[in-house]
């Protein structure tokens, strides 16, 4: 009903409505107005609707021109008529079509992306990760969400840098709901939060968000990113899927820069999108299942690949699974567990590196390939 009145009361409703009853009042009247047994004029109700609305769009094919006076008045009044409600109508859907396009353009429009990646918060390693999903995924476009406060010029310098990233921007605070659900993350696939390093505590805001999307879809897969790693509990505690930290990445690459030289550099390399030498994962084929690793690692050698490991993603478990029934009992667990902030999920990755040659291949796992 709301919807209903919403259309009722939109200003283009009332323009169609207004040029449908002209309409159907000049078909109907210039079969009165005029001599039907004059060559060419309308006899028949088809007819008269016909000329009326080539009179109102002023395409005027000439098939019948009206010779009484009332009739030529009924035709001025439609021509003017016409040329007024006509362009009010197409003026207003460019209208609708430019509005829209200019809020999508400064990040106040809703996103209609699905299955995409939505990315929260700006610092400046942003541009490296757009790089290097630009850089996987150059077969695939995929479409990307940013959620920030950057700037128009900014933007649309990012846009011309990863042109084969099909790139979308909304503005606002990704903490909020409402800033979320214009970026669409019910459709989403992923949704990477990042803090701000150069914002003290923006760490915070960072398990926020985390918390504000599990709390709207609790299935979508949450990478948040940290400054430091006191707040990696927190963040567990907000069920995110992965924390990622760079603190320990640094003391790895200084360590061993000192007492294991070469390490580092292969580890940069493995882990530059640009190298020709590169990670990369992917689902084992299911013709593979039930077999051993070491068949698994002949065939992608064969293909001048090396297979280092396993992965399998854990499936997520939520309330809902858990506490199947209406039973009193699970409710009421169920709800001291939401309001103490406790959950069962633990969704992430498994990985078993350099398994053994008899390891069997089971349904779900993944390859990690080094190219």
């Amino acid at each position: 009903m709301k919807k209903f009145k919403e259309i009722y009361h939109h200003p283009i409703f009332r323009v169609v409505s207004l040029l449908m009853i002209i309409w159907i009042a000049a078909s109907i009247g210039i079969l009165y107005l005029e001599d039907s047994n004059v060559k060419n004029a309308p006899s028949r109700i088809q007819d008269s609707f016909w000329w009326a609305i080539v009179t109102i769009t002023t395409v005027g094919y000439g098939d019948y021109a009206p010779e009484t006076f009332y009739g030529r008045g009924l035709a001025v009044i439609l021509m003017l008529s016409g040329i007024g409600l006509v362009s009010t109508i197409t003026g207003s859907i460019s209208s609708i079509f430019t509005t829209k396009k200019i809020m999508q353009g400064k990040g106040l429009g809703m996103v209609e992306s699905t299955n995409h990646i939505v990315v929260c918060g700006w610092n400046e390693n942003i541009e490296h990760l757009l790089a290097c999903m630009s850089q996987i995924v150059n077969k695939n476009q995929k479409e990307v969400v940013l959620i920030n406060d950057l700037t128009e010029d900014q933007l649309n310098s990012i846009l011309a840098k990863f042109s084969n990233l099909d790139i979308k921007f909304v503005r606002g605070d990704h903490s909020t709901e409402s800033t979320l659900q214009l970026a669409n993350i019910k459709d989403a696939s992923s949704v990477i939060v990042i803090s701000d390093d150069s914002i003290p505590e923006d760490d915070d805001k960072t398990i926020l968000t985390t918390l504000t999307i599990k709390n709207l879809h609790p299935q979508l897969k949450v990478i948040a990113y940290v400054t430091e790693r006191k707040k990696i509990p927190y963040l567990k505690r907000a069920n995110a899927d992965e924390v990622i930290t760079d603190e320990n990445f640094k003391s790895f690459l200084a360590a061993t820069h000192v007492v294991e030289p070469g390490v580092p550099q292969a580890v940069n390399q493995l882990l530059d999108v640009h190298s020709r030498h590169r990670f990369k994962s992917e689902k084992i084929d299911e013709r593979f299942i039930g077999k051993k690793f070491q068949e698994l690692s002949e065939h992608y050698k064969n293909q001048n690949l090396l297979c280092i490991g396993i992965y399998v993603e854990n499936i997520a478990m939520g309330y809902e699974e858990l506490f199947s029934s209406a039973d009193m009992l699970d409710e009421f667990i169920e709800r001291k567990l939401k309001e103490s902030g406790h959950g069962f999920k633990e969704s992430n990755i498994d990985v078993i590196l350099n398994p053994s040659k008899n390891f069997e291949i089971k349904e779900g796992q993944g390859a990690l390939l080094i190219i």
